[in-house]
């Protein structure tokens, strides 16, 4: 059998590389170029076209090449009854806890403030706060949730979380369900997005949560561009209301030159590299994927379709 491979990225090869080291007896068909349909039982697939998925009948199982499924799941001639798993590696955990903990700490130190004043050449010195003051609240508690909450504990921030679900994480303060969404966004001044786009995220962040946020809060969304209502957002930091953003998801990629976002002196704008795997160590999480959907076992960190993720 072979897998097929769909990888629009600049690093495509070093990906192809690694997952031919980590599968040495497969063969590799690379879309579109796939050869006979039927001898296709794995797809390692980020954002193939649209009803690609459903020209392959042997098919056993999908997994993400990132950590997103939302573009596959919104194809309306997905195979429904092919179990697809979010690609989810150890070490995108620990790199979006870098990501997140640098941009907080840029924040919370002023450092965005002393950038400012150095383009003006202006010395001033302005009061500090102590991590043990400094509420941040993490909307989204997976894996990846999970890991920031345990880089920025050990640093000192008082925690607060909001998922879906309940959960019980040790230093976190949690709260599930919409309804607790405004109290939660209350009480932080640095709120972080970590959440899967899905019916009930997509606009999420709208005027109503910006209004519920304290005056002078932060945004970091290194999540979904979707969750973000973009105008909402933008007229939010224009009043003031918010102090500042940190945005690396964008409902367009790469972000276009005519968008706002790209000069508003109140936004800063990464290109989506939060959390970029890594091939070498995702060839390894794939490889053990291909070997469960053969041997008939459930895949790691599969997808609950109906819920998004």
């Amino acid at each position: 059998m072979a897998i097929l491979f769909h990888c629009p990225w600049d690093n495509a090869d070093q990906w192809l590389a690694a997952l031919q080291a980590a599968l040495p007896k497969d063969e590799f068909r690379i879309w579109p170029d796939v050869g006979d349909p039927d001898e296709i039982d794995f797809a390692m697939v980020w954002r193939i076209p649209s009803g690609a998925l459903a020209g392959f009948p042997k098919l056993l199982a999908i997994s993400s090449l990132g950590a997103g499924v939302d573009a596959l799941i919104a194809d309306p001639d997905l195979p429904r009854n092919i179990p697809i798993a979010r690609l989810v590696d150890p070490l995108m955990a620990d790199r979006m806890a870098e990501y997140v903990c640098a941009t907080v700490l840029h924040h919370h130190l002023g450092l965005d403030r002393y950038d400012r004043q150095q383009a003006r050449k202006f010395w001033q010195r302005h009061p500090t706060t102590d991590a043990r003051d400094r509420t941040v609240a993490l909307l989204g508690l997976g894996q990846m949730g999970q890991r920031c909450a345990k880089r920025l504990g050990a640093l000192g921030f008082n925690l607060l979380g909001w998922s879906r679900a309940a959960k019980n994480i040790d230093g976190v303060q949690c709260s599930h369900g919409a309804e607790r969404l405004a109290a939660m966004l209350a009480q932080a001044s640095i709120t972080v997005l970590l959440l899967p786009l899905t019916e009930q995220t997509d606009g999420l962040m709208d005027r109503a949560a910006f209004d519920a946020m304290p005056a002078g809060s932060y945004l970091i969304n290194c999540s979904r561009g979707e969750i973000v209502v973009e105008g909402d957002l933008i007229a939010a930091l224009d009043s003031g209301r918010l102090g500042a953003a940190t945005l690396d998801a964008f409902v367009t990629e790469p972000l276009p030159g005519d968008s706002p976002l790209w000069q508003h002196p109140k936004v800063r704008v990464t290109p989506h590299i939060a959390a970029l795997s890594a091939p070498d160590t995702a060839a390894l999480v794939l490889a053990e994927q291909v070997r469960r959907a053969r041997n008939g076992q459930r895949l790691a960190e599969q997808v609950d379709i109906d819920n998004g993720y």
